[in-house]
Order: C-alpha cells, then structure tokens, then sequence
C-alpha cells in the first residue's frame, strides 16, 4: 500500500516535499554553524547525546513551521491545480520563483542572526528594525565591520548553492506536472488521499504542535537546562515574526504613566532606598544577621481563589473548611491582592515580585527576560526549583518563561498518564498534587532543599469534578462543587505530606493567582476578582498564629520568604518583606484599569484618564473632597509600574543589578 501511494502521489506533491527538504536541509546548515561560532560556551555545559539530538529535533519544528508558510500558498495552488484536474507545466515557474525568493528571505535572515546573537545574546527579533529609518546608517555598518562581511559573503554563497540545488528540483518537474486522466479509478482516488494527507501535514507543520491549546512559540524551545541549545532550537525568522507580532499588539505597547525619572525618584522614595544607583535604581542589599534556614519552600498558586470563597471572610458556605484551618494555624495576610486577572499575571509577579503592566502580557515578551526573584534566589542557595502544572506547559508560554528564568524542571501534562486528563486543563488536582509527592521525596533522598510550585486548575472553566474519587460535594452548583473539591485537594495533600520525612522542615505558602467576580463593584472594578488568601504555614513558625491587616500582594511573597528564611540578599523588585515592613497602599491590574487600596480607601484609574475614589466601608465615591489622597495614591502605583517597565526596557530586572 505504501508503494502505492508513492506511486500515486501526485508530482506537485512529490515536488513540494523536495522543496520542504531542500530548505530543511539549509536551516539545519545554519544551526550547525550558530552551534560551531558558538562552541566555547558548548565546551563549558558539554551536554549529553540526548540533548543534541533533541535540539534538532526541536529545531527540525520550529524550521518546518517557516518552510509550511513559505510552500502554503504554491501548496493551495498546485493542490487545487490537481484536483480539479487543471494544471500546466509553466504555470510552476512564477510559483517556483516565489518559493525561492522567501527562502532567500529566510536565509539572509538566517546569516544576519549569528552575528546579532553574539552581540545581543539574543535570536534575532524586532529590535533589528531599531535602526529602519536609517537604512544607509545600516549599510555602512554592515560593510565597515569585517565579521558582517563574513556573514554576508556567506549567505551569497549559500544562496548560490540553494539556487542550484532547487534547479535541478524544478527542471525535473517542470515538465512532468500537467494533469494527465488517471488510468484507473482506484489510482485516481489514491491521488486525491496523498493530496488531503499532504494538507493535513501543512496544517500541522504550521501549527508547530498538536496540543489543542496553544501553537508553537518561542517559549516551547526551552526544554532543557542550557540556555544555548534553547536558542540554537529556535528559527531566527520565527523569533523575527514572533516579536514582531507581539510588539503590535495593543497590550504590549508601553506605558505612559509619568516621566520615567520622576517614576525611578519616586519609588526608590517609597521603598526606603537610599543613595545613588542610576544603573540599578530599584536594588538594595538586605543582610540578615540570624542564622539561614534551609527550609522547602512549597508554593501552592489556586486557581481563581478568591477571598471571599473562605469562611474566614464572612462566607458562611462551608467551601474551603482546609484552607480555614490552615489561616488559622498559620499566617493569614487578609489585605492580600493578586497583581492581575490573568494566571499569568499570578505566576510572573508571584514568582518575580514584579507587577502587572496593565493589559501586557509579560510572560509572551521576545527575547524572554530574566528576572530575579525566587526561582533566582533559591538556585543561588543551592535550592532544586521545579513548577507543577496540570495541563500544557506552553499555555501563557508558562514553561520557556519558566525554564529561562531559573526553573530547573517543569512537570506538565506531557508527564502524566494520557488516561487522567479529564479536560483541556488537564489532570486534576489532586492528581498533580498526588504526583508531585514522589518527586519532592526524591529531592530530599538527594539531600537537597527544594522550592516547588505547584498550579492549580480545578476552579476554572471548563468545570469538573472528578467522579472516581472518595470526594462528593455539599453543593449542587458547580462553582461551588469545584471550589470544594480544589479545597478537598490541598486538604488531601497536607495529609500526606504531613507523613514525608521532608515535612517538618518545609514552608508551604497558598495563595489564588487571581480573584472570582462578585457583586462587590466601585465603580467599574470589582475588588473581589483581585482579593485573594494568602496564607503560610509550617511547623517551624513557631509564632502562629499571626494575622497581617496591612495591604499587600503578590509582589511581596519573594522578598517576605527570603526574610522568613533568614537569607541574605540583593532585592532589585518592587517587593517588600511584609514581616519587617509595610506599604502605604497595594495596586493591583484590573486590565484596562487598576486599582489602590489602604487605609480604608480604595483609588480607580482607568486608561481613558477616568478616576475615582471609594471609601471602602459605605462604597460612597469621595473624589471631590479627598483629591490630594487620590494624588498620591495615584502616583504611587504610576512611579511602581513605570519604574517596573523602565527596569524590563532597559534590561534591569536580571542578576547583576547590584546595590551601591
């Protein structure tokens, strides 16, 4: 049957695969190249096989997803030609030259990445239009510096060579494709299934993944530890696109909030620094004279927890009776708010102490920057880091910004048994929690600490509520039912984890990535879709139970754990240790506009130039006669995220920020 397919394939068929390969062929010259120019830094990781060869196969991915662009459309017109029975021999050159051309077009985008690579460390990205509207500027500094001249006399020849090789592929076909009756039935239908196969294979080859969630992107490279052999897997014309497109999104454009040096002034202001540091404006050395605590730190971020779900807050429903009795053992912060609204928004800032840019999506910026925080932090003190997922790892591009940000290992649904996901979000939760135990074991056997951080999903749509498990809910909605059961989870999970040897020196921190919506409007903004629990409990805390009153969020859980275990460190965020201090207010995103509460006030500002200004308890709109308080709430959160954005633009936010 095989040999009969290939028999009957189509010759437009047989002509596009040649064109495939022939291009797959050069983009894998290139990577090899960008491997060898970069072979000092190779001898220094000296990676195993399994590591080569799964970095071609990566790149082989992300090739295939430019090639199938560039033969899409030849692709339709050849295809349709043959099946509707009308095709011509000459009608292959203007498509053959088309193909060529954005080859070409790839090639020389393939030759000017290796020296931008070694410049920037970076694939190539948009910021190479930086200088467009100068292009003679460019010219001249392309032919005035040698290395530049190297690369380009390289793609000539390359191009030279590609030329010549897909030639031969045209001249062979060029008279051969013309539509010709079948000789038999059979054979005509088996012409019509290589056709439709082929398609398939160009929607597949587009897509880049066969996952339902998401497309390939630029964070699906990063499948290992070695930062190089990410970059090496990824296509520069993809990373080109890729960011050209992200940066023309509404969301990803910046902020204009107030000057950038007023912003920097002022921050540095509310956050106590001291001195002079133009180069890192936001870094400051916290020494902790007592003596470290090498704890676990187990992270737990809640899928749409809000705050109100909790008896502790005046709810009467009986939903969360093991997240209750943990804030009652343990640290309750009360005034606790997510950065955003948006999972990621909960992972980035939770994580990374920084918050969220309005309705940018920090986590899908091209090339992906690194940030401190801790993941960092935890490495640095000899810490394993892994991050637990129930679903796909490139949802959000979760998993490359994860890896590429000090992550050494991340365990998503690709790990778990087919037969337990339930739904497009994966397994469940206490199946991911039930998972992770043998893992966090094996830390401990190795005699290492470990900072894990464990997604939950099971309070987001679609809804379900697993029906193999000894759980039956109270409550008949399934809202309820699924806060229930994410609730019945963590209690399962802190029973046996109670039985792990690693148990009593370990810190566990729970907390929802963002809020619910609730009949709790001012204004336009609903406080609830960002008020969350945030709770820590261990056997160690020695003083709990502790209630904390003061707004804080999600922005703090990096610099409030370091202090909590005594570490020593240089904090380049906007994060505060609420142990040892406190802010006047919290902001928080609500996408097109955020909010700031304290002091029983809660400010509004909306990106139209809109404001208001709440009085918490009687929800009364008291702008008019409080406008100096909305000044310098306002002000507060503007100097935090434009100096958040001026840090990320400049390249701030990574190791190497020191305080001076």
């Amino acid at each position: 049957m095989y040999f009969k397919i290939l028999h009957k394939t189509p010759l437009s068929v047989k002509y596009l695969v040649k064109m495939y390969l022939t291009g797959i062929a050069f983009f894998t010259f290139f990577r090899l190249l960008f491997l060898f120019v970069n072979r000092a830094v190779l001898e220094t990781i000296r990676p195993g096989k399994g590591i080569w060869l799964s970095t071609f196969l990566m790149g082989l991915r992300y090739d295939t997803v430019i090639s199938c662009y560039i033969l899409v459309l030849p692709g339709i017109l050849l295809l349709t030609a043959d099946i509707t029975k009308y095709s011509n021999g000459r009608a292959l050159r203007p498509l053959h030259y088309f193909i060529c051309s954005l080859y070409l077009a790839a090639f020389l985008a393939c030759a000017a990445d290796i020296p931008f690579f070694l410049s920037f460390n970076s694939r190539l990205n948009v910021t190479i239009l930086n200088w467009s509207d100068s292009p003679m500027f460019m010219l001249k500094m392309v032919l005035e510096e040698k290395s530049f001249l190297a690369y380009l006399l390289l793609f000539i020849l390359i191009a030279i060579a590609y030329l010549a090789t897909v030639r031969k592929i045209y001249l062979r076909n060029r008279a051969d494709i013309r539509w010709e009756p079948p000789a038999r039935k059979r054979a005509h239908r088996t012409g019509f299934l290589a056709v439709f196969l082929f398609a398939g294979c160009m929607v597949l080859g587009i897509r880049g993944r066969t996952e339902q969630k998401t497309p390939i992107n630029t964070g699906t490279a990063y499948f290992c530890e070695y930062e190089l052999l990410n970059n090496a897997a990824l296509n520069p014309v993809f990373t080109f696109i890729y960011s050209y497109i992200e940066i023309r999104k509404p969301e990803n454009k910046t902020l204009h909030l107030m000057d950038d040096g007023a912003a920097i002034a002022l921050a540095r202001q509310y956050l106590g620094i001291t001195g002079t540091n133009s180069a890192a404006p936001l870094a400051r050395e916290v020494v902790d004279t007592m003596k470290q605590e090498k704890y676990n730190v187990v992270l737990v971020l809640m899928e749409s927890m809000a705050a109100f779900y909790m008896d502790r807050f005046a709810h009467t429903a009986d939903l969360t009776p093991n997240l209750d009795t943990l804030a009652a053992r343990g640290y309750s912060f009360d005034n606790f708010y997510s950065a955003g609204l948006h999972t990621f928004n909960g992972i980035f800032s939770t994580l990374y102490a920084y918050p969220a840019l309005m309705a940018r999506h920090t986590m899908y910026i091209d090339p992906i920057p690194h940030y401190t925080g801790l993941p960092y932090l935890m490495k640095q003190q000899g810490y394993k880091t892994i991050y637990f997922t129930t679903h796909d790892d490139q949802f959000d591009n979760v998993g490359g910004f994860l890896r590429a940000n000090y992550v050494d290992r991340i365990v998503s649904q690709a790990d778990y048994p087919s037969s337990e996901v339930i739904n497009a979000l994966g397994v469940p939760d206490h199946f991911m929690f039930n998972y992770a135990l043998p893992i966090l074991n094996d830390y401990h056997r190795q005699g290492r600490p470990f900072f894990a951080t464990l997604m939950t999903v099971s309070n987001h749509p679609p809804y379900e509520v697993p029906g193999d498990i000894s759980f039956k809910a109270k409550h008949t909605d399934i809202n309820s039912g699924c806060v229930e059961y994410a609730d019945w989870s963590i209690g399962q999970f802190m029973k046996q984890a109670a039985k792990q040897a690693w148990f009593p020196h370990t810190i566990f921190v729970f907390l929802g990535d963002h809020g619910a919506w609730a009949n709790d409007p001012y204004g336009d903004l609903h406080r609830e879709l960002n008020h969350i629990p945030c709770i820590i409990y261990s056997p160690v805390l020695k003083d709990a139970p502790r209630i904390f009153n003061e707004p804080a969020g999600q922005i703090d859980i990096f610099p409030t754990l370091a202090g909590l275990l005594h570490f020593s460190y240089n904090n380049n965020t906007v994060g505060i240790d609420l142990l040892h201090q406190s802010r006047p207010w919290i902001y928080f995103g609500s996408d097109d506009k955020f909010g700031v509460l304290g002091r029983g006030k809660l400010y509004v500002w909306y990106n139209n130039g809109r404001e208001n200004l709440f009085d918490l308890a009687s929800k009364a709109e008291i702008l008019a006669v409080n406008r100096p308080l909305a000044d310098s709430m306002r002000d507060y959160a503007f100097a935090m995220m434009q100096t958040s954005q001026w840090m990320l633009r400049n390249g701030k936010t990574g190791a190497g920020q020191q305080a001076r």
